[in-house]
């Protein structure tokens, strides 16, 4: 007996033998690309969302200081009258962090996460002697790639998303790119 409900679901066209049946060579080629789909198309989404998922898991180190006890001084962040080296960090609630930044001699230097106000990474960033520097990624809340790009002290050097990546939709995408002070119809 035929499986009735892939044919109403649309995947197997109903043949022109038989009564409504089809034929073994199309449920196979079905499950195949089925199977296929699923395994192949998961593995893809995983890799996408392994940095978002270490972002998200990510714990705050035990020697990290809060950004507020750290004073800004001719561009140098001080901590107890010292150029800072470590972590510093801020939180939306005692249980929530905002963002956590690396800090060198006083200078953002290495990496730098932000999140949303529920826990969902925002952003990854990498500081070199105060400036961009290296990979720049940001999310949508529901973690949805918004931007992934290599920065060369602070100059724009790529985009890491492929042409193919489907990962943001178009409607996105145009409102991302539309954003900024160069985008401003207003100014017009």
């Amino acid at each position: 007996m035929c499986p009735q409900e892939l044919i109403y679901s649309g995947l197997v066209p109903r043949s022109q033998h038989g009564k409504g049946c089809y034929s073994p060579k199309h449920v196979t080629l079905v499950l195949l690309v089925m199977f296929f789909s699923l395994t192949f198309g998961s593995a893809f989404a995983q890799n996408k969302s392994e940095d978002y998922l270490a972002v998200k898991n990510w714990i705050l180190p035990k020697d990290a200081v809060t950004f507020s006890s750290l004073k800004l001084e001719k561009e140098v962040y001080m901590y107890q009258d010292k150029p800072f080296t470590g972590l510093a960090y801020e939180r939306f609630t005692p249980t929530q962090l905002s963002r956590a930044i690396t800090y060198h001699n006083g200078k953002q230097n290495g990496l730098m996460l932000l999140w949303y106000p529920d826990g969902a990474p925002q952003m990854s960033a990498n500081y070199r002697d105060g400036a961009l520097n290296g990979r720049f990624q940001g999310w949508y809340h529901s973690g949805g790639v918004i931007y992934d790009m290599a920065i060369n002290n602070g100059t724009y050097a790529g985009d890491n998303l492929a042409d193919s990546d489907d990962s943001r939709s178009s409607s996105e995408i145009q409102a991302a790119e539309g954003e900024g002070p160069d985008n401003d119809k207003s100014a017009e």
